[in-house]
């Protein structure tokens, strides 16, 4: 009879032990277990009400083919105009951008929008990407 770790070896990497997850208080520093269901708690230290928080899992193997429009093909760029600030709409020229309809301008054709340039470089500081690399084996 063999072990389960050799028939599905994707399991031996899971804590079979541990069926809940931790949060920790801000107030007193205990850590709060949620289980199966449940998604707030009093701590036991301080009485103060845990919500749990649910935690995205990110995909950073994403490549953004097109900075200046983050991929959505429209672009929203802010105007100033007699002290309030108005926000604006505009299609990018990227291929994602030609599939939203001719009735929103391109970037290029709007008066006011700033230069995709200067987008592009905002959109870049902001995601400060890293250079994907595959992993060729584990450990």
């Amino acid at each position: 009879m063999k072990h389960i770790g050799e028939c599905m070896p994707d399991l031996v990497d899971i804590d079979l032990n541990k069926n809940y997850d931790g949060e920790k208080c801000r107030v007193c520093g205990a850590t709060i277990r949620f289980y199966r269901n449940e998604y707030r708690k009093a701590c036991r230290e301080c009485g103060t009400w845990v919500f749990y928080r649910a935690r995205v899992k990110r995909n950073h193997q994403r490549r953004v083919n097109c900075y200046i429009c983050m991929d959505k093909g429209i672009v929203e760029y802010p105007v100033q105009k007699d002290g309030n600030l108005y926000r604006y709409v505009a299609r990018c020229n990227c291929p994602k951008g030609m599939k939203w309809p001719g009735t929103i301008p391109l970037l290029v054709e709007c008066k006011y929008s700033p230069r995709p340039e200067f987008i592009e470089k905002k959109n870049r500081m902001l995601t400060r990407t890293i250079p994907f690399e595959e992993k060729s084996s584990y450990r």
